[in-house]
């Protein structure tokens, strides 16, 4: 019994800190892709009304972004446009 104690021990050691490390990853591939739709939208947005987004508002709508614009999954803040590029800004989790 008290082997059986001991590997199971010795395996939840190895494996849970591979599973926190997951989430957080997970978190950062979600966050990218979001950026990445988010983008999208807006040049189909410029594409279809020749005038660049200039609040995130505009493009929760059928045809752009169906549903509302998420915080990101990890650090949840709102998304921003740069101005110069008229892209999301920041977001590039290390």
């Amino acid at each position: 019994m008290l082997a059986v104690v001991t590997l199971i021990g010795i395996i939840g050691a190895i494996i849970v800190p591979r599973i926190s490390g997951q989430a957080l990853d997970a978190k950062k591939k979600v966050c990218r892709q979001y950026v990445a739709d988010i983008n999208s939208a807006m040049e189909r947005y410029w594409f279809d009304n020749g005038s660049f987004v200039t609040n995130l508002s505009q493009i929760e709508n059928n045809n752009y972004y169906p549903d509302a614009i998420p915080p990101c999954p990890v650090d949840g803040t709102n998304y921003t446009i740069d101005a110069t590029t008229h892209r999301i800004a920041g977001h590039a989790h290390p």
